[in-house]
C-alpha cells in the first residue's frame, strides 16, 4: 500500500489550506492509498480539522508530532528566530518519515531529512504556500522530487532558472482557493465607511511595519473616513525577533499601540485564524501592504491596492516586485491620505494589470485545485515514483 504523508511544521498555521484540501482529495479518490496527516501544533491540528468536516466521505490518519522538549525550550529563549522547533521535529520523527513512500510539504524545511535518512527518504513533493514573486520563495526548492505549481508564472520562473525539470512538476492551481465558501462578503464593521486591510509582512528589511507601522495607525485612528483591518502576516507576531532572508541585523518586532487596539474603527488581529482563511481579504475594500504575497488573494477580486517601498527597492521591471504593478507604490506614509483618495475616485485604475497578474499567477478552471493536485501526486508517485497504485 502506497503511504502519502502530509507534513505540517510551522509555527502558525498559514500552511494548511495550501496543502489539506489535496489530502483529502487523495483520500477520497485513492481510498486504496494510507494518507496521513502530521501536525505539530495546536493550531494546525484545529485548522485541519476545520478542512475535514467538509470531507465527510474521505478518510485520513491524523498524527500529532511534538517537537523535543528542548527545541521547545531554545525557541521560546530566542524568540522563535532560530527553527528550532521545526529541526527538533524533523529529527526527533525521523522513524515516521522513513516509514512513508512520499511527503508533501509546503515547507522547504524538510528538505534536510534527504540527508538525514538518505536513501530511506520518502519522495519529496512541494506545494509552496502562497504566490508571491520575492526570489527567497524559490531559494532552496530544486531538491524536491516534484512540485505542485500554482499558476505559468511560476512554471516559467523555475524552468528558466533551472530550478525544475519539465517532467517533474505539474501547474495545478491554487489549492487554497477551494476552502472558501460559498457565503456573502463578511461585514466586520457596523458602519458603511470603506475597509482598508492593511497586512504588513514579518521581514524586518522590506515591511512597512517597522519604522513606518506606527504612524500607519495612528493615521487611521484618528480617520473618520476608514475602517481598518490591522492583520499582519501570522508569523510577525509568533515571533520576538525576525531576520531578513535580504540580509542587515536582526530586528525585535514592535508593538502594537494601545490607540489602535482602542479604536472602534479598528480591527486588529495578529494571527487568528481568520487572518489566514481569506475572512480579512474578502471583507475589505482596499489592500495596504509591502510584500506579503496576500495581495493576490485579495485579487480574486479586482480592488484598489496600495503598497509602502519603505526598503526604496528598485522596483520597476523586477520579478521580484510584479505584484507592485496592480496598485500604486508610496515611499512614505505621508503619501497615504492622498492615494487612499485616488483609490476611492478610482477604483478600477489598475483593474486590466490585476487581472492579468492574478492569470499569470493561478491557473484555475473548472475542476478544483486541490483535485487537480491529487491525480497529480498519484501520477507522479506510479509513473515516476514506480509505487504501485
Amino acid at each position: 500500500m502506497i503511504r502519502i504523508g502530509f507534513l505540517l511544521n510551522h509555527d502558525a498555521a498559514h500552511q494548511v489550506q495550501h496543502c489539506i484540501p489535496t489530502a483529502y482529495e487523495l483520500a477520497r479518490r485513492h481510498p486504496e492509498v494510507s494518507i496521513v496527516i502530521i501536525s505539530t501544533t495546536e493550531a494546525e491540528a484545529e485548522a485541519v480539522a476545520g478542512i475535514a468536516a467538509d470531507y465527510p466521505d474521505a478518510s485520513c490518519q491524523v498524527e500529532i508530532a511534538e517537537p523535543p522538549g528542548y527545541a521547545s525550550l531554545f525557541d521560546k529563549v530566542t524568540g522563535h528566530a532560530l527553527l528550532a522547533k521545526r529541526f527538533g521535529v524533523l529529527w526527533r520523527h525521523r522513524d515516521l518519515f522513513r516509514s512513508l513512500d512520499a511527503l508533501v510539504v509546503p515547507d522547504k524545511t524538510s528538505l534536510v531529512l534527504k540527508s538525514w535518512l538518505g536513501a530511506d527518504c520518502p519522495l519529496m513533493i512541494n506545494t509552496f504556500h502562497g504566490a508571491g514573486d520575492r526570489k527567497g520563495g524559490y531559494q532552496g526548492v530544486a531538491g524536491f522530487d516534484y512540485h505542485l505549481l500554482p499558476g505559468r508564472k511560476y512554471e516559467e520562473r523555475m524552468l528558466e532558472e533551472g530550478l525544475v525539470d519539465a517532467d517533474r512538476y505539474t501547474v495545478a492551481g491554487y489549492v487554497k482557493f477551494d476552502c472558501i465558501r460559498n457565503t456573502p462578503r463578511p461585514k466586520l464593521f457596523s458602519n458603511d465607511r470603506p475597509t482598508v486591510l492593511y497586512a504588513p509582512h514579518f521581514n524586518p528589511k522590506l515591511s512597512s511595519w517597522y519604522g513606518w507601522g506606527e504612524s500607519i495607525l495612528d493615521y487611521f485612528a484618528q480617520s473618520t473616513e476608514y475602517n481598518l483591518i490591522f492583520a499582519p502576516h501570522v508569523l510577525l507576531y509568533r515571533r520576538s525577533w525576525h531576520i531578513s532572508t535580504e540580509g542587515g541585523l536582526p530586528r525585535r518586532t514592535p508593538p502594537i499601540p494601545d490607540a489602535a487596539r482602542q479604536a472602534e474603527n479598528i480591527l486588529v488581529d495578529p494571527g487568528s485564524i481568520a487572518s489566514i482563511d481569506m475572512t480579512y481579504t474578502r471583507a475589505a475594500d482596499i489592500y495596504l501592504g509591502d510584500v506579503s504575497s496576500l495581495v493576490y488573494e485579495f485579487l480574486i477580486e479586482p480592488r484598489p491596492c496600495l503598497f509602502f517601498n519603505r526598503s526604496k527597492a528598485d522596483w520597476r521591471d523586477n520579478e521580484n516586485f510584479c505584484f507592485w504593478s496592480t496598485g500604486e507604490v508610496l515611499d512614505s506614509p505621508d503619501e497615504l491620505s492622498a492615494a487612499l483618495a485616488r483609490a476611492q475616485s478610482d477604483p478600477m485604475h489598475y483593474r486590466e494589470e490585476q487581472e492579468r497578474a492574478f492569470a499569470e499567477a493561478f491557473d484555475l478552471n473548472d475542476t478544483p485545485s486541490s483535485v487537480r493536485a491529487a491525480d497529480a501526486i498519484m501520477e507522479f508517485l506510479v509513473t515516476k515514483g514506480g509505487l504501485s497504485a
